[in-house]
């Protein structure tokens, strides 16, 4: 069983594509800098494990002692998870930190330190969502199941015209099923549709060490908290589970919010396996950028409030989209090319909501 392959059209647009790939490049020719991560990237990947670790050692060390107190280290240590998956490993998995495939192998492991695996991850994320972007069936991304509705493609059920309330909720739980049984049952499935083929492991070696890692999560992340820490077992796992639950929370919303829009949402016309339209154009149709005068936002996730720079540029480190984003704004508008911005992160959630109300009701 493979994943159905489609065809994007390499003549429609190309002088656009042609364009904006020379203004990129020309771009870091003039400022002769990399393309891949600086000193201030270093200084943030630091920064996100520390928020991680931190917390975590405040807690094994017996400096946090009160209920209350322990309960606020685990929702950090959740802020520095999605810090590390949204700001670091993900530059790593996709080339971008480093020139160096070794430097972007080791630092995208990252993610198996913290629950999840880089080779199913890279996987969903960089072949599946960054090729298929919001193309259902393809796009995992876009999948939730039946308790969400996230593609006009998909069947809509009654309950769905509640999903811009609940869906909220349900955000947070979006990595408990990843670091318990999805991951062992994804690497499987990759396996069936042919998508973990030229991996340099086989699969039972990849699967063998999948296994150790977790093993070696919930040792260090359960197991000696509940050995070491003066509280109930069942408060430890209640900690945990709230270190996942804002987690979930984050990283779920960052992605809708960059791809669950009014603008990337509609159906779209795929006539025997082919799409008239550029990949690079699809990718600006399906994506929107947001709040992208928020430093503060801009830096805690990545630059993945810049989506769209992100999707056509994945190999080039977030610190640069900033720059990038007007490169890439004024290229389209001179060309006729959609380009999807919302100027607010509140207006953005406010977007977003309508979005599932649309889907939930819609048909």
């Amino acid at each position: 069983m493979k994943v159905q392959h489609i065809q994007f059209s390499r003549e429609k647009n190309a002088e656009f594509v042609a364009e904006l790939k020379r203004r990129v490049n020309q771009y870091f020719k003039e400022k002769g800098i990399s393309k891949q991560a600086n000193f201030k990237m270093v200084l943030k990947t630091i920064s996100m494990i520390a928020l991680l670790l931190v917390p975590y050692a405040l807690m094994m060390f017996g400096v946090v002692s009160n209920i209350w107190a322990h309960y606020l280290m685990w929702a950090i240590m959740g802020l520095g998870v999605s810090g590390i998956g949204m700001s670091v490993m993900h530059d790593a998995n996709h080339g971008a930190y480093s020139k160096s495939r070794t430097i972007n192998r080791v630092i995208g492991r990252f993610i198996d330190l913290v629950g999840g695996n880089a080779t199913n991850w890279k996987i969903q994320h960089n072949l599946l969502h960054h090729t298929y972007t919001n193309i259902h069936g393809l796009d995992q991304d876009i999948n939730a199941g039946v308790v969400l509705r996230l593609s006009p493609e998909q069947k809509r059920r009654k309950f769905h015209k509640y999903q811009h309330i609940y869906a909220w909720f349900l955000y947070g739980l979006m990595t408990l099923p990843w670091m318990t049984v999805k991951d062992f049952f994804q690497m499987v499935e990759f396996r069936k549709k042919n998508l973990n083929k030229g991996r340099s492991r086989k699969f039972w070696q990849e699967y063998t060490l999948m296994v150790a890692i977790k093993i070696f999560y919930y040792s260090y992340m359960v197991v000696l908290p509940i050995i070491i820490l003066p509280f109930a077992w069942w408060q430890i796992i209640l900690g945990f589970v709230l270190m996942h639950y804002v987690t979930g929370g984050t990283l779920a919303t960052i992605f809708q919010l960059a791809h669950v829009m009014p603008e990337t949402m509609n159906k779209l016309e795929i006539v025997d396996n082919s799409m008239e339209e550029n990949w690079f154009v699809h990718q600006l149709e399906t994506t929107t950028d947001f709040a992208r005068n928020n430093w503060l936002i801009s830096w805690y996730i990545g630059g993945l409030n810049f989506q769209v720079e992100h999707h056509l540029f994945p190999n080039i480190c977030h610190v640069h989209y900033k720059r990038l984003s007007q490169i890439v704004e004024e290229t389209a508008r001179e060309y006729g090319v959609v380009y999807n911005n919302i100027p607010s992160m509140m207006r953005a959630l406010i977007e977003h909501g309508k979005v599932l109300k649309r889907l939930g009701t819609v048909a």
